[in-house]
């Protein structure tokens, strides 16, 4: 399928507000393609740690899909990206990664997996070599007028 383009949309909403949050946590467990499920932990959920927390992820789908082409069989992988940004919060001041595995295979197969992953990151491609982001909607749509001031 040559010249298909993919979307990876994401959206953040706010939730209904007779709905409480599932967990009143900073980890959160979800469905995984490769694995039977992962758990996210962030402190909040501002732009800064999410951003990590994808950087985090594409490195963790990584190791878990060369582990597997490789035959090796890892039985705990984690994954933290960490950062900060400058004080106006307009520019990373640079981000690391840290990636722990433990498996069924030798000591060196096993960096070589988590470097590899790195290696392989989309995310860190991209966040390596930057590109134009735009805001090419806004969609307002009308609500609930302010109530009168009594001042």
């Amino acid at each position: 399928m040559a010249g298909r383009q993919r979307s990876y949309q994401a959206e953040v909403q706010l939730a209904p507000e007779d709905i409480e949050a599932a967990v009143p946590t900073t980890r959160v467990v979800i469905r995984h393609h490769r694995a039977p499920s992962v758990a996210w932990s962030i402190e909040s959920a501002s732009g800064g740690h999410v951003l990590h927390l994808a950087l985090a992820q594409c490195v963790f789908n990584n190791v878990m899909r060369i582990a597997q082409e490789r035959g090796l069989t890892v039985s705990d992988v984690g994954v933290t990206a960490d950062g900060d940004f400058n004080d106006d919060g307009t520019a990373s001041t640079g981000i690391t990664c840290a990636v722990k595995l433990s498996g069924a295979a030798e000591h060196a197969d096993l960096i070589a997996v988590a470097e590899d992953a790195f290696a392989d990151s989309s995310v860190v491609a991209v966040l390596s070599r930057g590109g134009p982001v735009e805001l090419v909607s806004v969609v307002v749509a009308p609500g609930p007028r302010p109530a009168p001031s009594t001042r």
